[in-house]
């Protein structure tokens, strides 16, 4: 199937120039003007306009582009199916997963996987939640694992919760906090946190979110130490000085381990959080796919379907 001229509208509307978009292609620019002017005959309507030698899609341009995006992903996904068809034990499957997950959980379950199916590609593609979740919509990959408090049953997207990821109150292991093992009461809380420069996740992360929402319903002003989006910096920067953050028990246990970093459990004051295998439910499940869901599960400590 040759979606060239649905690939042309996609890149045009992200790049903005016909250069940029030839060589994204490989053809040349007369092609792509070529089948630009096929597309505009086809429908009958004007679907490009130019502003100082860039491109910008018309009302009808967008319009297209909506279905464009649907149609090409269909056809992707109905190319890797039938490739898996051809060749069961080949193929390539796509993981998408927001960092806990993709750093701390994943490794292990795709080298499970990869000892039953040796020759399946394997891609592992490391972003938000809200970037995955917007991938697989987009069907630009197979299956996504995320943390988040609750599944959103708003984008029609299967979710299946897999285990639990606590967040505690993390810091130096010789941070003053440290030495006041078990400090933690909701009355005096406030109190500590405010004391120390806390450290934010990017502002796409699910623990920026739940930060946010709990600072303010509980009336308190964090002191801004950082923003970062790596949860390694994030660590790293723990190390040193009196800084402190929520995060991941589960990023932070060889570090805790090591005597590198401390960490206090608030879940009496914090919302639970839950990581979910999710998929587009329309998505045909392949025998890998249905082997690597099968090794996931039974990793479960957490039993429950969303």
């Amino acid at each position: 199937m040759n979606f060239i001229k649905l690939d042309i509208l996609v890149l045009l509307d992200q790049h903005k120039k016909i250069t940029a978009v030839a060589d994204a292609l490989g053809v040349k620019q007369p092609t792509i003007t070529f089948h630009m002017k096929s597309l505009e005959e086809l429908y009958g309507v004007p679907l490009f306009e130019t502003y100082g030698g860039r491109y910008k899609l018309t009302r009808a341009g967008n319009a297209l582009l909506h279905y464009a995006r649907k149609i090409r992903a269909l056809g992707l996904e109905a190319g890797r199916i039938m490739a898996e068809q051809r060749s069961p034990e080949k193929g390539i499957f796509h993981i998408g997963a927001s960092y806990v997950a993709g750093t701390y959980l994943l490794p292990i379950w795709i080298h499970q996987f990869r000892e039953a199916y040796p020759e399946v590609e394997v891609r592992l593609t490391i972003r938000t939640a809200p970037v995955i979740r917007q991938m697989l919509t987009e069907r630009q990959i197979d299956i996504g694992f995320i943390a988040a408090q609750n599944a959103n049953t708003k984008d029609e997207l299967y979710y299946e919760a897999i285990c639990e990821d606590k967040l505690v109150l993390a810091f130096s292991a010789d941070h003053p906090l440290a030495k006041k093992a078990g400090f933690y009461q909701p009355t005096t809380l406030s109190e500590e946190l405010e004391a120390y420069p806390f450290l934010l996740h990017g502002s796409q992360s699910t623990t920026r979110e739940m930060t946010n929402h709990w600072a303010q319903t509980n009336n308190i002003t964090l002191k801004n130490g950082m923003e970062m989006d790596s949860l390694e910096s994030i660590k790293r920067t723990l190390m040193h000085g009196n800084n402190i953050t929520f995060i991941s028990h589960t990023a932070i246990q060889e570090e805790v381990a090591l005597g590198k970093l401390a960490c206090e459990d608030i879940h009496k004051d914090f919302p639970q959080r839950m990581i979910f295998v999710c998929y587009n439910p329309e998505r045909w499940i392949s025998p890998q796919m249905n082997a690597f869901l099968e090794i996931v599960r039974e990793q479960r400590v957490y039993e429950g379907n969303y």
